[in-house]
């Protein structure tokens, strides 16, 4: 048995859509990489294992310089998908992530390093809070202060971000980001993925230390979310910081239910 390896997203697709599709709100990172790739080929490698028996039953996918995404790995298929693969970042569900990153690591003579730890949510039914202010959506005009924003955003959580000035500017281009504004100020924003399979995600979700502890996270998270159901996404998630227990609080008061823990790691050469 072996992994198949494939740079065309609608041969991945075709054989191994229906294990995404089975649970789309798990698999909405692997589904926003597949639509991505759709609508612009960016290099992504994917791949799926086969059983015996025909069943497809693991599915990965690796965008350039992003961890590979896990979506499903079987037990026996860890090993060849290291050999074969040879990851050297990982984004998945906790202890799938840290099994591959600790035996790539142990391959390379190198070390796993623990970048993230998240937790996946699921919009259940929303609470829209009461918060002063209102939500827009983001135009042109505002790409300079969400580019800085941004910026920001990353310098502050680590994420791992490429092109942060091209990715701002396509997601205004579909109505991806909204503003918060109170007194016409904008004081946070919200970001979100394309609808990918009915499927959208919030994030990033930012609000300057200035403007914090006001509740413009949770007002803007709450209007982003509003819009993704309004565009017709029939699941709706996000990720935390396991670290801050401030999101991971905010989000269940609006409505948001705990899937599972996500590990992102690196492996570190010796």
């Amino acid at each position: 048995m072996t992994w198949h390896v494939t740079e065309d997203v609608e041969q991945f697709l075709t054989v191994a859509g229906d294990l995404l599709l089975a649970e789309p709100a798990v698999h909405s990172v692997s589904l926003t990489v597949c639509e991505n790739a759709r609508l612009r080929p960016d290099g992504t490698v994917f791949a799926w294992w086969t059983e015996p028996t025909g069943e497809v039953t693991g599915a990965v996918s690796s965008t350039p310089p992003y961890p590979m995404v896990l979506a499903a790995v079987p037990e026996q298929a860890i090993g060849p998908l290291v050999e074969q693969l040879r990851p050297e970042g990982v984004h998945g569900p906790s202890r799938l992530a840290v099994q591959v990153a600790a035996l790539a690591a142990r391959a390379r003579g190198g070390t796993a390093w623990l970048r993230h730890a998240e937790r996946l949510f699921r919009l259940g039914t929303l609470v829209v809070p009461s918060v002063a202010g209102t939500a827009r959506l983001a135009t042109d005009a505002d790409l300079p202060l969400l580019v800085a924003w941004m910026h920001a955003f990353v310098a502050e959580t680590g994420v791992v971000a490429s092109e942060i000035e091209a990715s701002v500017a396509d997601r205004v281009s579909y109505g991806g980001y909204l503003l918060w504004e109170v007194d016409g100020t904008p004081v946070a924003m919200s970001g979100h993925t394309r609808i990918a399979f009915g499927a959208g995600r919030i994030g990033p979700v930012y609000t300057p230390p200035e403007h914090r502890g006001r509740g413009y996270g949770a007002g803007v998270t709450a209007a982003a979310s509003q819009q993704l159901l309004d565009r017709g996404a029939r699941e709706v998630v996000l990720f935390t910081d396991l670290t801050n227990p401030t999101s991971n609080a905010l989000y269940p008061r609006l409505g948001y239910v705990p899937v599972h823990d996500i590990a992102i790691l690196e492996i570190m050469p010796a």
